[in-house]
């Protein structure tokens, strides 16, 4: 087994080939695949929630397209060949071969909804890190825990002002001490702020402190 199948050792062959051919045009993949791959259904769901709002977003999913739908039709391309490298890493030019791909309907039963939600968020995922030039690797954990609180703009807004999401991650995951957690969290505090005016800054402190682990 090579060092990336390990990393998804829990996801099926044509999920992994899925996730392979991602990884070769986006570096941060790997480490995408890595948290998503070894995820459980409750926490998977979370995080192709969260990737799919943004993707809808920004207009790399349409807004009637579902990520356990679009999952399905990513792997049974994959099998015929069509993946984003065959694609030379042209987003468009593979998510077109995609939408006009038609899925075999008993093929569809075989596959794990786990597969499906995989491949719909490292796929779209790493479309979004290629967009923003940063990995959105670190706040996997968060969307697993609290997708609602990622959803509606907020993990977008973080992206849009070019703030680290691995100093997010971080933070969110409390790796720091109080002096490295404070200008952190002044800094969310402020992107708060700036979409939600109005709002109290020690409400929205103790509410980011409220979503740390």
């Amino acid at each position: 087994m090579g060092f990336f199948d390990s990393l998804c050792s829990s996801i099926s062959s044509a999920c992994r080939s899925v996730c392979n051919a991602v990884s070769k045009v986006v570096d941060t993949a790997v480490e995408l695949t890595n948290k998503v791959g070894s995820m459980a259904i409750e926490g998977l769901r979370g995080v192709a929630s969260v990737i799919t709002n943004i993707a809808q977003s920004l207009g790399f999913m349409k807004l009637n397209e579902n990520p356990e739908e679009l999952g399905d039709q990513i792997i049974q391309a994959e099998g015929e060949g069509i993946t984003l490298e065959s694609c030379m890493g042209d987003y468009e030019k593979y998510m077109e071969k995609i939408r006009n791909f038609k899925v075999d309907p008993e093929y569809s039963k075989k596959i794990t909804l786990e597969d499906k939600l995989v491949a719909t968020s490292v796929v779209m995922g790493s479309r979004i890190e290629q967009h923003y030039g940063q990995s959105i690797a670190p706040l996997i954990p968060l969307m697993a825990r609290m997708p609602e609180f990622l959803k509606g703009g907020r993990l977008k807004s973080f992206l849009d002002a070019g703030i680290s999401i691995l100093k997010v991650g971080d933070y969110f995951s409390s790796n720091l001490n109080r002096k490295e957690s404070t200008p952190i969290e002044a800094m969310l505090v402020k992107n708060e702020k700036a979409n939600s005016p109005d709002v109290d800054e020690d409400k929205l402190r103790n509410m980011l402190r409220s979503m740390r682990e």
